[in-house]
């Protein structure tokens, strides 16, 4: 979809009082590199009285309900062409978070056509390393004015994703939109560089703003898993709270799928389906501002846990996760590689990071010190780079004009655990979040020393039993047995942090 020509740019939160003949602007949107035309998202702002203008149908990055400060683009691909009234311009056309941002500043008169042409320049080519990009959670409720199959194939390209997972949902007779399309792969909505598959995210809630059992993402299934949502969500508002999400993980898994939890790991049933082994990645981020307390503690458990992420509510932020992908890429190798742990998630900076050479994923035998290297190059503003171990900070570089960061780092250590890299600060993208990057761990094994917190797993020992407690008192069941079934998952997710606790220092 291009936009049509003279199509008069409204604001989005005034009406402009200047009814002078309009100006038009207009141009192309090319790859610098290959000098072939690209999809991308562009941000129009009057400079004298800070506006925002948007065609009329355009399709845009934003919901009405936004955070207050947001800013707000719309997408366009290959060419432009706008008009507005007379003033001052700034024209902000990005693509991705590989690209650098292209920014244009212009005065424009009544009556008067200009051609501003933007060349979208690489920032870092992931592609020649080997990683690929998804989104791995997203969906859109009717609060869109345009047709969902032009946003299915205008948006992923222009977001320069190479994944991009739609996740079919249930929350009561809610309308979402992209509930209409079948799951499984959409081939011809995949012509733009991008592979869409129609996933689903499975959930349970105590309240509608409160994780119940949590929300869990099923990547590359052949069919939807049923129920996709129980208690609360259901389609009704009051059925069973059963069967657990931790049965829901296990089933998708059996036919193939790939289950990804989702919200930085919320919700009672995280940790039990982590331990009964039906979790193959944990969502960082996905429509939240990325927290890793809990994250961490699966880990210093001694889980293999791969780091993954999304936007959740439509694509308005830059969440993704990175895969890298030995060979040639499909969307096949790319979950192969997500399972693997071969990857980093970042809503802006790229991050480079290995340990005695080796990338995420890998698991290294420990004899000698460590020789960390880590790097982080971005387009959005960020603080800095640190080099995590165990969930503990132990060294950091300050961004050189927010924007670039390296570390190179001997790390010795006693016993086994895990290492990452990690971008932190207070920064925000365009879309109010705090600006964040994280690899997957490298694990580290030391011959005859533990690599297990005893603490970690004693935490989660004692969030178990509070949670049985809740669904004995809470949650609804159509029979006494379905409830010892799923008290059953509990309690088996219990013993084995028991038996973790009892190997770990």
């Amino acid at each position: 979809m291009i936009l049509g020509s003279g199509a008069l740019l409204r604001p989005l939160h005034a009406q402009h009082t200047d009814t002078s003949v309009p100006a038009v602007i207009k141009g192309k949107l090319t790859d610098a590199a290959t000098g072939e035309q690209v999809a991308a998202k562009i941000r129009v702002v009057e400079t004298g009285a800070g506006e925002e203008f948007m065609p009329a149908g355009a399709i845009r990055t934003m919901p009405k309900r936004t955070p207050a400060g947001a800013k707000h683009y719309f997408y366009a691909r290959g060419s432009y062409e706008i008009a507005v009234p007379p003033g001052r311009y700034m024209i902000e056309v990005v693509r991705g978070i590989c690209h650098e941002a292209a920014i244009e500043d212009t005065e424009v008169g009544a009556g008067i056509t200009h051609v501003i042409d933007f060349k979208l320049a690489l920032l870092r080519d992931m592609h020649a390393a080997g990683w690929h990009s998804g989104n791995t959670h997203t969906h859109y409720h009717l609060e869109m004015d345009e047709d969902p199959d032009d946003r299915l194939r205008m948006v992923p390209p222009a977001e320069a994703l190479d994944i991009s997972v739609i996740s079919y949902l249930i929350r009561n007779d809610s309308p979402y939109i992209t509930n209409r399309y079948p799951i499984g792969r959409l081939p011809k909505f995949s012509n733009g560089g991008t592979i869409i598959d129609i996933g689903e995210e499975a959930r349970n809630n105590r309240t509608f703003g409160d994780f119940g059992y949590g929300h869990c993402l099923f990547l590359n299934i052949p069919r939807a898993v049923e129920p996709v949502s129980t208690g609360l969500l259901s389609r009704s508002g009051n059925a069973p709270d059963f069967p657990t999400l931790s049965m829901l993980c296990q089933e998708a898994r059996r036919i193939g799928g790939t289950t990804v939890w989702c919200h930085n790991g919320g919700g009672m049933e995280a940790p039990v389906g982590v331990a009964l082994g039906h979790v193959d990645a944990f969502n960082v981020g996905d429509g939240l501002d990325a927290d890793y307390e809990r994250y961490y503690g699966l880990l210093n458990c001694g889980f293999r846990l791969p780091a993954s992420s999304g936007t959740d509510w439509w694509i308005y932020d830059h969440n993704r996760i990175f895969v890298q992908v030995p060979g040639g890429f499909t969307y096949e190798s790319w979950i192969s590689g997500l399972r693997a742990g071969r990857t980093f998630v970042t809503n802006g900076p790229l991050i480079e990071f290995t340990v005695n050479g080796q990338a995420p994923g890998t698991t290294l035998q420990v004899t000698e010190p460590l020789k960390v290297r880590a790097s982080a190059l971005s387009r959005v503003p960020f603080e800095r780079l640190e080099i995590v171990h165990d969930g503990e900070a132990i060294a950091q570089q300050t961004a050189v004009s927010q924007r670039y960061a390296s570390i190179e780092h001997e790390v010795s250590v006693e016993r086994g655990g895990w290492i990452a890299a990690r971008v932190s600060g207070n920064t925000r993208t365009y879309a109010g979040f705090r600006v964040y990057a994280h690899s997957s761990p490298v694990y580290l094994r030391v011959a005859g020393a533990p690599f297990r917190r005893a603490s970690a797993a004693g935490a989660f020992i004692d969030e178990i039993e509070d949670s049985k407690r809740f669904i004995r008192k809470s949650y609804k069941f159509a029979s006494q047995s379905d409830l010892a079934l799923a008290l059953g998952r509990f309690d088996a997710a219990r013993d084995s942090f028991i038996r973790l606790a009892s190997e770990g220092a």
